[in-house]
């Protein structure tokens, strides 16, 4: 089955509207609508991922460009409670000057079927159902421990190899053996570096090229006394609060944060 088709197929039947439209049973998956078809896909994608990924870890972030797909996306998350967390936090968030609408998709998408090991074709489900049930009655809880016979009382054996016994087996040194050479002495301490003072303003570095000003908006306007983001030259950027116990908690909570795959956000003080 084609992508759009697959997705189309977890779509609310509404066309998401929140949690009051969304399936009876939550999913990994949220349905997200209403979205500027304009936005380029690259930027959505990075976009929806810093806004949702505050929320735990995501799998998968699917956005189409083809007619009748457009402005929609499918964020998919490592686990229920993550979507359900996100669901309640971003659903009527204004996103590109729109509230976007979340919801729970409508089944869980054979993408997660595949990736947690529960899919199965539609017409092999009934006949894995039957067969796994027979085979719980037939094969009964398989055997933890093996036992063996020592005296003539049968002792548990945790660990098969134990049945081996004898001198000289693996981790056990042979009588005679030299001892072992002592462990390697420990790493030089790094030295101190200079303590930075707190202050309302947050620097941070190393930033990826695809993270713009709105990006970082919507990252930090969540806390308390934000006021304005500044990116100076690419991978640099000044984030503003109306005083430093605000822009303490933003560090606290946002130092480490993954704006991707692979790079995590860098914070630290900067100079009032």
């Amino acid at each position: 089955m084609a992508t759009d088709e697959v997705m189309a197929s977890v779509a609310p039947a509404g066309g998401g509207g929140g949690a009051l439209e969304a399936a009876a049973v939550p999913f990994s998956t949220l349905y997200c609508s209403n979205i500027d078809w304009k936005i380029k896909k690259q930027v959505l994608r990075r976009s929806l991922h810093a806004l949702f990924s505050r929320h735990g870890k995501i799998l998968e972030i699917v956005t189409l460009r083809r007619d009748g797909l457009r402005g929609q996306a499918w964020v998919i998350f490592e686990d229920v409670a993550a979507a359900t967390a996100a669901l309640n936090a971003e659903n009527g968030f204004s996103f590109f000057g729109r509230p976007l609408k979340v919801s729970y998709a409508r089944e869980k998408t054979d993408r997660v079927a595949k990736m947690d090991g529960t899919f199965v074709p539609k017409d092999r489900r009934e006949k894995r159902r039957k067969r796994d049930a027979e085979s719980a009655v037939t094969a009964g809880a398989s055997p933890a421990k093996q036992s063996r016979t020592d005296g003539g009382a049968q002792v548990a054996v945790e660990d098969p190899s134990a049945l081996a016994g004898g001198a000289g087996e693996e981790g056990v040194a042979p009588s005679g053996a030299p001892p072992p050479p002592p462990p390697p002495p420990p790493p030089p301490a790094a030295p101190a570096q200079e303590e930075v003072l707190p202050s309302k303003i947050l620097f941070a570095q190393d930033l990826p090229p695809e993270c713009n000003e709105m990006m970082l908006a919507m990252l930090f306007r969540q806390h308390v006394g934000y006021k304005e983001v500044r990116i100076p030259r690419a991978g640099l950027a000044f984030v503003e609060f109306e005083d430093e116990p605000h822009a303490t908690l933003a560090l606290k909570a946002l130092n480490g944060f993954k704006l991707t795959t692979t790079e995590t956000l860098k914070l630290t003080y900067g100079k009032s």
